[in-house]
């Protein structure tokens, strides 16, 4: 009878420390469950500065971020936020196309709704000029051209985020001139 019970109790605690084991691999607690799920609702944004200037970059909505302020060419700067309603994160970008011209001010914000696809939208503070206002699948990308500056946003695969980057480059040279915000849209290829 002694036997009989050593056999259920020691599968009993073999089971029980595999289990310990398993968990432990895996990185995952009941205590870091809520944050991992509020995580996987959120969306994080970086701001690649490729241009030839600074860019000066000010977070008004994200839960942390890695930088605020001018970010010189061939930096990043990179913030994510989970919030219940609006955006997940947003800001305010700035930058003087040439010499001597008037700086460009403009905002921008990303957001993983809680119905639907997750949604990025850069545009001019002057009303009513959108530069790119979209909804991402993973791996789209989208560009807006003026001629001097280029700007693409393009959602990268999920992480523990939804994942975006916004590049800030020179523009590209226009045989009809310059188009100040308007859109082209150029499908992913791998």
């Amino acid at each position: 009878m002694v036997s009989m019970s050593r056999g259920p109790r020691r599968f009993f605690a073999v089971f029980l420390a595999l289990a310990a084991i398993v968990a432990g691999a895996s990185g995952c607690s009941s205590s870091d469950e809520p944050s991992r799920k509020a995580g996987n609702l959120g969306t994080r944004l970086c701001i690649l500065n490729s241009w030839t200037e600074k860019v000066f970059v000010q977070w008004t909505k994200k839960d942390t971020d890695t930088g605020t302020g001018p970010v010189v060419p061939g930096m990043q700067v990179c913030a994510e936020g989970t919030f219940a309603a609006g955006a997940d994160v947003a800001g305010d970008l700035e930058f003087t196309p040439s010499f001597g011209s008037n700086p460009i001010p403009m905002k921008f914000e990303a957001r993983n709704p809680l119905v639907g696809a997750p949604f990025v939208s850069v545009d001019r503070k002057t009303p009513g000029f959108s530069c790119l206002v979209s909804y991402y699948d993973v791996g789209d990308k989208r560009v807006a051209d003026d001629g001097t500056v280029r700007l693409s946003v393009e959602r990268l695969p999920d992480d523990q985020w939804k994942e975006f980057i916004l590049i800030i480059e020179p523009g590209q040279p226009r045989i009809n001139g310059p188009r100040d915000c308007v859109p082209e849209v150029y499908p992913y290829s791998a």
